[in-house]
């Protein structure tokens, strides 16, 4: 039986990324039976930005008012038709073999809730850029299912080759089966201003489903372009871990401690021949530590006051 393709995008006053975005749809090896696109309360030109891709692509326009990607989220799932739902993030730009190979990985592995796709960072040369890089390889080596010594041979060259099975979704770059989601009511929780992707995630491991990544199924992330974005970013995930533990309790990974992080990122920068861009990235990664646990106890005193009022 053939899939039903939806290709699923948030977006809220990004019109410029937005057209690479849909541009890079447009592109598939394998055209989406629909791209539903949910306009989270923009105020630039991004339903005429939609629309003008009409002739293109089976595009579909939707608006919510409610401002919170996961309203926003829930919202374009109530409307897809596709028995399978891809997400891409606005500030992404698909492989052209994107949605073909998110197919074959579902028939691949067809006990799989989700199949997440591998992200790189842009531009490769900023610090930015840089810094996400080395944190992408340490969160997939904490959020694999099947625990790996702290640093092995070879770990950053051979790490991002290899399929399994990992406890964490991200929808920069996903795909999920339409009957599991209503199966099991899953739902991006309203209560994450950030990171109800992290939450879906574990609502899928309680829940004993199935999530692989697939390292062949790609896209590009545009990463923050200035060091207040960068660290305001930081500070909201600190926040989503703080919310995340208030609600789950107990964690489904275990963060490396300071000396392990700074001997990952030695390696890191040797084997990726980064020791001309170490020291600025050495600094951010200190910034990136302190506004985390920054955005963590602000979040944890926030939730506080609320159980309190």
């Amino acid at each position: 039986m053939t899939e039903k393709i939806s290709v699923l995008i948030v977006t809220r006053n990004r019109s410029e990324m937005l057209v690479s975005c849909i541009n890079s749809l447009a592109a598939q090896t394998q055209i989406p039976d629909e791209v539903i696109v949910v306009d989270n309360a923009s105020t630039d030109n991004t339903k005429e930005i939609i629309l003008s891709f009409k002739k293109e692509l089976p595009i579909q326009y939707i608006r919510e008012d409610q401002v919170g990607i996961p309203y926003a989220r829930n919202t374009g799932i109530g409307v897809v038709h596709g028995s399978l739902i891809l997400m891409l993030d606005d500030d992404c730009q698909a492989d052209k073999f994107w949605i073909e190979r998110m197919v074959d990985a579902h028939k691949k592995y067809k006990k799989a809730w989700v199949v997440q796709g591998r992200t790189f960072s842009l531009p490769k040369t900023r610090p930015y850029s840089l810094l996400v890089e080395f944190k992408r390889f340490i969160s997939l080596r904490n959020y694999t299912k099947k625990k790996l010594p702290l640093i092995m041979k070879g770990f950053f060259q051979s790490y991002f080759k290899d399929e399994k099975e990992i406890l964490t979704c991200d929808t920069k770059n996903l795909s999920i089966k339409t009957s599991y989601f209503k199966k099991y009511k899953l739902s991006f929780d309203e209560h994450f201003y950030r990171g109800s992707d992290a939450d879906l995630g574990r609502q899928i491991v309680e829940k004993n489903g199935l999530i692989m990544f697939c390292p062949s199924v790609t896209v590009a992330h545009w990463e923050r372009s200035t060091l207040a974005e960068f660290l305001e970013q930081r500070w909201h995930i600190g926040r989503t871990k703080a919310r995340m533990l208030s609600k789950w309790k107990t964690p489904t990974m275990v963060n490396m401690d300071l000396l392990a992080t700074l001997l990952a990122f030695f390696h890191f920068c040797k084997i990726f021949n980064q020791w001309r861009n170490s020291p600025i990235v050495m600094v951010l990664l200190l910034l990136d530590r302190l506004y985390y646990f920054n955005g963590y106890f602000f979040e944890k005193r926030f939730l506080k006051l609320g159980k309190a009022l």
